[in-house]
């Protein structure tokens, strides 16, 4: 940590007295400092022609920032859930209705559904309009970090059904019921990681 922090006070000074960044990567890089570093130490600084240096935005942390993401990304996975299972119980319900599990199933994923929603899409917009306010919170890092974690989960969930349809049309079990819940599955999915992969990037654009 202290290495990083005279890395980053050298390239400030460097710059300050008129270096190029070629030059002073150069003799970073004799010095032993790998490639990584210093870009990430020369990145810091804004391309702009003024001395001193300025500084580049910095992601943000905070432990509200931790508080409010984790509970708003785990609303929007913990209901998304439980929407694949409610959809599953009524495809099960319509096309084997002499089965009662259905039942239980319907009315617990409801109950998840009646509070998960609308806490996810309250703090949702909570959260849009203060960074509509103060676009400077688009840097917090717990933010971007959440974003992609669900992407993950997204990309996740969409490999596994594609394998279980596969898997399925190879053993001869894909069945309309089998199909149905598949494809419930993948729109759900699907939804989650295009509408936060689109929200990265006008994130970046912005």
């Amino acid at each position: 940590m202290a290495g990083n922090k005279e890395l980053a006070q050298f390239v400030r000074d460097a710059l300050s007295a008129g270096k190029s960044r070629v030059e002073i990567a150069a003799v970073l890089g004799q010095a032993g400092w790998s490639a990584q570093e210093v870009s990430d130490a020369l990145a810091g600084w804004a391309e702009v022609p003024f001395a001193p240096p300025v500084p580049r935005p910095q992601p943000i942390v905070t432990a509200r920032d931790f508080f409010i993401y984790a509970l708003m990304f785990g609303a929007l996975l913990f209901g998304a859930g439980y929407l694949v299972g409610l959809l599953h119980a009524l495809i099960d319900h319509f096309i084997e209705p002499a089965t009662g599990s259905a039942t239980y199933r319907i009315r617990w994923a409801m109950a998840v559904l009646i509070v998960t929603p609308p806490l996810y899409l309250w703090l949702a917009t909570r959260e849009r309009r203060r960074l509509a306010a103060d676009p400077a919170l688009s840097r917090s890092a717990i933010r971007n970090w959440m974003t992609y974690v669900t992407l993950l989960f997204a990309a996740a969930v969409l490999l596994g059904d594609l394998v279980a349809v596969i898997y399925a049309f190879l053993s001869g079990d894909f069945t309309l019921q089998f199909a149905l819940k598949a494809l419930v599955v993948a729109g759900i999915a699907g939804g989650i990681f295009g509408y936060y992969r689109y929200d990265g990037r006008r994130g970046q654009a912005g």
